[in-house]
């Protein structure tokens, strides 16, 4: 069976129905111990059906994080260019990137194993070039701040943002979607403490 080019796949109702498989797969499983027989057996098809869409978990890892990061980075851009104070707009930037986590699960796979490590070619290329830009983007939005006087100027906002960044990243350690607190109210806390971290020396 000749297999489907990657250019063709995406408005394909299968090829989106193994990748929502694959996300429930690598969910449950994690993606290093997750196998592409696996997600046949969830998707309810013959391996051989899944091998004329993906040659590898790699592939399948790709297609399914593509979209969701740059859903994030397009969010972040937007709320970043907003006519308002850099604490409003980290606040409001923040906010999103805790809705767009809650909104497509799949970025907890990224975010989980360091998986970004393991994937290749331009599709995966185009993967980490959206989350730099979304890194850049907070870090450009902490910068402004800082040359306003609305951010304290003693820390370099590109650690600032890995600061910041590591500590919503890790969410998905102690969040529990059956647990007494939401995706949100873990965020409000972490958003509190990132702007409190930023303020000027003579608002603390």
């Amino acid at each position: 069976m000749e297999r489907r080019q990657a250019s063709g796949r995406r408005s394909d109702a299968r090829w989106a129905e193994i990748l929502a498989g694959a996300g429930r797969v690598f969910g449950r499983l994690g993606y290093g111990q997750s196998t592409l027989e696996d997600v046949a057996n969830e998707v309810g098809i013959r391996r051989a059906t899944l091998y004329y869409y993906v040659g590898t978990k790699e592939e399948l890892l790709v297609g399914l994080l593509h979209e969701p990061i740059e859903t994030m980075r397009t969010r972040l851009e937007e709320v970043a260019d907003l006519p308002v104070s850099a604490p409003e707009r980290l606040e409001a930037a923040l906010r999103e990137y805790v809705r767009t986590m809650a909104e497509l699960p799949e970025l907890f796979i990224f975010l989980s194993e360091n998986v970004h490590q393991v994937m290749s070619g331009p599709e995966a290329d185009h993967i980490r070039d959206n989350a730099d830009r979304y890194g850049r983007t907070l870090a450009e939005v902490i910068r402004s701040g800082a040359k306003a006087g609305e951010f304290r100027t003693d820390i370099d906002p590109s650690v600032a943002v890995l600061g910041i960044i590591g500590m919503f990243n890790w969410i998905h350690r102690w969040y529990n979607p059956e647990g007494e607190r939401s995706l949100a109210e873990f965020g409000d806390d972490f958003i509190k403490m990132a702007l409190s971290s930023l303020e000027p020396a003579k608002k603390r």
